[in-house]
């Protein structure tokens, strides 16, 4: 198992079909549903150096508890990670998401919002790795309807800079 810090890298951006809209990028967002896979750069751990990454996730919609599954696997040279999201999307645009890694072992919760730009999440429970507690952030992007991209950025508790952890652009699988 590697220890994939970004192996959160959900696939996320926790896209369900047929919600109400919000800002147009987050519309496009939540309208996602199938195979997707990632391209990019992912840390294998809190204070590594990014690598070349993929991911592949498969994308499932509940309309009627307007909520979407995000289930799939990352792969770095070092080895492969599962991971499973879970997002809701609240009135008002508010946003929460639980995010579990085998990389980590562990739940994190995030909450946020809708922005113009596409969604915005920060971790309330810690990410811990090697016993160092970390606050997470994740910003979903829609650069244009056949793709999204995906950031996440950890810092220690305490600490006022942000590490970059994770950047992936995401397509249809046979897109």
């Amino acid at each position: 198992m590697i220890r994939t810090v970004s192996a959160l890298a959900l696939g996320a951006a926790g896209l369900a079909a047929g919600l109400a809209a919000g800002p147009a990028p987050a519309a496009e967002l939540f309208s996602a549903t199938g195979f997707w896979q990632g391209e990019g750069r992912l840390a294998t751990g809190a204070t590594a150096p990014l690598e070349r990454g993929r991911c592949r996730v498969e994308i499932t919609p509940d309309q009627g508890a307007g909520a979407v599954d995000v289930i799939g696997t990352c792969a770095v040279a070092a080895g492969l990670s599962d991971i499973s999201l879970k997002i809701l999307r609240e009135p008002g645009g508010a946003v929460r998401a639980g995010v579990w890694s085998a990389a980590t072992g562990q739940v994190v919760q995030y909450a946020g919002r809708e922005a113009a730009e596409g969604l915005e999440l920060t971790s309330t429970t810690p990410l811990v790795v090697d016993e160092i507690a970390y606050e997470t952030r994740v910003d979903v992007t829609a650069p244009d309807p056949a793709s999204f991209g995906f950031r996440q950025l950890l810092r220690a508790e305490g600490e006022t800079a942000w590490r970059l952890v994770a950047e992936m652009t995401y397509r249809p699988v046979g897109g």
